[in-house]
């Protein structure tokens, strides 16, 4: 019993336009109502098909060569780096892919076209001057975290001016609290300064 050209298409692995063209041509044969028998479609695919070329992968046909150790375990590293970095992107863009959930082609385009994004939009933003170096925006940023700390640590000298009825050491506590909240917000860099 035969099926349609589409069913015929997504049983081999193959698309609809592949298929009328092989009809066409004289590759492969209808049956006599003009359905296909997948399985004898498949065994014609096969003989008259370059393998190299082809989508429709059976018995030896969709066997590889050996390759040596030594590439394939970079190659198998390089796929997982690979792997790891699409997934990275998507989800950086907010994209969710389930743990064990393998990735498909669509991902990797997605990621792609995401990566494209990302590249234009920084062309874009350097072409309008809206980029600035590193170097400089690490300076500009460590100028004004000193100016910052500066302002802080007047505070407490403010405060005596302004309420004179303190005690010198409630103005010295007053100081300690400033400089402890300096302390943690610093975090990891409270000994570097």
């Amino acid at each position: 019993m035969g099926v349609s050209r589409r069913e015929c298409a997504k049983i081999i692995g193959v698309s609809e336009a592949a298929i009328r063209k092989a009809l066409k041509v004289g590759r492969i044969s209808a049956e006599p109502d003009g359905t296909l028998d997948p399985k004898a479609v498949r065994e014609a695919w096969e003989k008259t098909t370059d393998p190299a070329r082809t989508v429709v992968r059976t018995g030896a046909q969709g066997t590889q060569p050996t390759v040596p150790p030594a590439i394939a375990a970079q190659a198998t590293t390089e796929a997982l780096l690979a792997r790891t970095r699409i997934r990275e992107i998507l989800a950086a863009e907010g994209v969710t892919i389930a743990d064990g959930e393998e990735l498909t082609f669509n991902h990797a385009r997605t990621a792609e076209k995401i990566v494209q994004t990302w590249e234009r939009d920084r062309a874009h933003a350097e072409a309008a001057g809206r980029m600035i170096d590193a170097a400089v925006a690490e300076r500009r940023w460590a100028d004004e975290m000193v100016k910052l700390r500066a302002r802080f640590l007047a505070v407490s000298g403010k405060i005596a001016m302004r309420l004179s009825h303190l005690t010198p050491h409630e103005v010295q506590e007053i100081d300690q609290v400033v400089r402890d909240a300096m302390d943690e917000a610093a975090g990891d860099d409270v000994g570097a300064a």
